[in-house]
């Protein structure tokens, strides 16, 4: 049987540690400012680590049949990018503060939502949430994490063709996208994919 309690530890654990790790061995820069904007593009990709692998759990297991670990503690795991994304969030305010240049509408529309999603479905990834939403939950969160997927992509393919091993992150998006789309269409009906029931 598998120990829950254990895993969720280790997620937490794995998220605190990355981010401590990767802000206190931090490069020495000159302004506060290179600073700033190091440690928001860091937490931005451990928080896209943790997503990654809550956004892959349940096509991993109906595509490949493997990842059920993944499954079982995908809650904890979307956690854990919800708190390296509000560590982003908070070298984005210091970002902004810091060099005092504006950011544009379209972003704080677009990748405000983002944060709100992410913020909004940490509150209610419960069972009492579930029960209060109904089939709106799924509704949240099914849009939450698509919209938080489109959000990521885009950033790193804008920044892949100024620094090219942003590909990777690409990659790992356009794969992540495939397995689910691949996993729809094996659930779909036989007769929604223009086929005939047997």
């Amino acid at each position: 049987m598998v120990d829950r309690s254990t895993g969720k530890a280790a997620i937490f654990l794995s998220v605190g540690l990355a981010l401590a790790a990767s802000l206190l061995l931090a490069p020495e820069y000159p302004f506060a400012k290179d600073y700033y904007g190091y440690g928001l593009r860091v937490t931005a990709r451990i928080a896209f680590v943790f997503f990654m692998l809550a956004y892959l759990a349940r096509p991993m297991v109906s595509v490949l049949g493997q990842g059920q670990w993944l499954v079982l503690h995908r809650c904890y795991l979307g956690l854990a990018a919800a708190i390296a994304h509000t560590v982003h969030f908070a070298y984005i305010v210091l970002y902004f503060q810091e060099t005092g240049e504006e950011i544009e509408l379209i972003t704080i529309i677009f990748g405000g939502l983002a944060f709100v999603l992410f913020w909004f479905m940490s509150l209610t990834s419960n069972r009492l949430s579930q029960r209060v939403l109904g089939a709106w939950w799924g509704h949240l969160h099914t849009f939450g994490m698509h919209w938080i997927w489109i959000i990521f992509f885009q950033s790193w393919l804008g920044t892949a063709f100024v620094i090219p091993w942003y590909w990777v992150f690409v990659a790992l998006s356009v794969f992540g996208l495939g397995l689910r789309i691949a996993a729809f269409v094996k659930k779909a009906p036989v007769c929604a994919r223009g086929g005939m029931r047997t």
